[in-house]
Order: structure tokens, then C-alpha cells, then sequence
């Protein structure tokens, strides 16, 4: 993004709304950019762990089914008493 807004057929404001970026922030880093070059945003990027155990997609796609046909077997156990 910092590259593409130093380009001559690219204003900043296109750029911070192409990318959905203020414009404040996309000065900033073009600052640091200017004083650092490619540098000033080693280490910067965002650290993805892995997920923790149940939070993977699949499982928790499992543990909705699961509580899915809970919900329902619940349901239908209230109208046969009654309630």
C-alpha cells in the first residue's frame, strides 16, 4: 500500500480508500518508509497462532451441531410434558 500511494498515478486519498485505511495512518507509515525504507515494517506483521483448542472451524462446526440437536431434542421433550 505505501508503495502503490509513492506511485505518480495514485492519489492518497485513492489509496486510503482502496484499502479502507485513514489517511493519517497511511502518512505515518509513509514516513517511516521514507526514513527507514522497507525496513520500518519488519517484525510489524500481525503474529497468527494457532487455534486454541475448539476454535478451529471444523470444530466448531461440530459443537453447533451438537448443540443444535440438543436445542431440539430439548424442544420437543417441553411439548410432550406440556409445558
Amino acid at each position: 500500500m505505501v508503495m502503490e500511494s509513492f506511485q505518480r498515478d495514485t492519489t492518497i486519498e485513492a489509496g486510503c480508500r482502496k484499502f479502507d485505511v485513514p489517511g493519517f495512518v497511511l502518512s505515518r507509515w509513509r514516513q517511516e518508509f521514507r526514513q527507514n525504507g522497507p525496513g520500518a515494517f519488519e517484525g510489524k506483521k500481525k503474529q497468527q497462532s494457532p487455534p486454541a483448542p475448539g476454535e478451529s472451524p471444523e470444530e466448531l462446526k461440530k459443537i453447533i451441531g451438537e448443540l443444535t440437536v440438543q436445542n431440539e431434542l430439548l424442544k420437543k421433550s417441553r411439548g410432550l410434558l406440556g409445558n
